[in-house]
């Protein structure tokens, strides 16, 4: 799991604390339906006593595999995403300036880790800017090979339409 133990600076305000995981993709969970998780999730920052709360900072590095939307192929994006959170024992406080409250001395940051990673995702995912996708006629894979259907028909309903752009 990652949890940084914040007791060393919990009394010194303005010190700070380095850290460093690697975690599994299971340790994080799964993100979302066209994407997932490869190989080891590696997180480093620092967290610093504020005199109120303790902000974390740092980078988590990963590398995603995900299903283009266009060609409907696996592809791989090695990612890097930064983070900065601010962390408080005191819950009234928490509540008021609509910051992350614990108890103790260990912020456990998995949660924040895999929020961070799912937000971070496109809308639209793509094998690359070029691609071409798939034949809307036989569904081949036009990045891989042309297959020679006649894609410029018009659907039937909406031949009308075409007649429009005619004039």
């Amino acid at each position: 799991m990652m949890k940084i133990n914040v007791s060393e600076i919990a009394e010194q305000i303005g010190h700070e604390k380095a850290f460093s995981f690697d975690a599994k993709p299971e340790d994080i969970g799964p993100l979302l339906d066209d994407c997932k998780l490869e190989g080891p999730i590696m997180v480093k920052g620092t967290a610093t006593n504020t005199g109120t709360c303790f902000r974390l900072e740092g980078k988590i590095f990963c590398t995603i595999s995900e299903i283009c939307d266009r060609c409907l192929e696996y592809f791989q994006t090695k990612s890097e995403y930064s983070f900065a959170e601010e962390y408080t024992r005191d819950e009234d406080f928490a509540k008021i300036k609509e910051i992350n409250h614990f108890d103790g001395d260990i912020i456990n940051i998995g949660d924040l880790v895999r929020d961070i990673i799912i937000s971070a995702q496109p809308t639209k995912h793509l094998c690359s800017k070029d691609c071409k996708g798939l034949c809307s006629v036989c569904g081949a894979n036009l990045n891989k090979t042309e297959c020679g259907c006649n894609r410029e028909s018009i659907d039937p309903r909406l031949a009308a339409l075409q007649d429009l752009l005619k004039k």
